[in-house]
């Protein structure tokens, strides 16, 4: 019997894609802003990190959408949205802010 192994080459791209965008948006916040605030070009090497966060959380989350529409393993597309979804909530922390108090205010129900 000849079984066909499902493809799973942009879920793992983009799980990967997705890992480092995180450590980027992760570098942000727990590097101290002295070492972040050198000039580079008309930005601060904090916006660069934040901007490229933000940008390889989206390729990750892309990735993720590709891989399905391929028919490719669904865990790993999930692992690459979750990961790129995470590093731009990391950026933008106010989501994170009102999702802790949503799911405060839905527990107390």
């Amino acid at each position: 019997m000849d079984t066909v192994k499902q493809s799973r080459r942009l879920g793992v791209i983009g799980s990967l894609v997705g890992l480092v965008a995180l450590l980027v948006s992760a570098l942000t916040h727990l590097l101290p802003g002295t070492y972040l605030a050198v000039l580079v070009g008309q930005a601060t090497w904090n916006e660069v990190l934040s901007m490229t966060a933000a940008s390889l959380g989206v390729l990750a989350i892309t990735l993720a959408v590709v891989a399905v529409i391929m028919k490719e393993e669904r865990l790993l597309a999930g692992i690459a949205a979750v990961l790129g979804t995470a590093a731009i909530a990391v950026q933008i922390w106010w989501v994170l802010l009102i999702l802790a108090i949503a799911i405060i205010v839905f527990n107390s129900f």
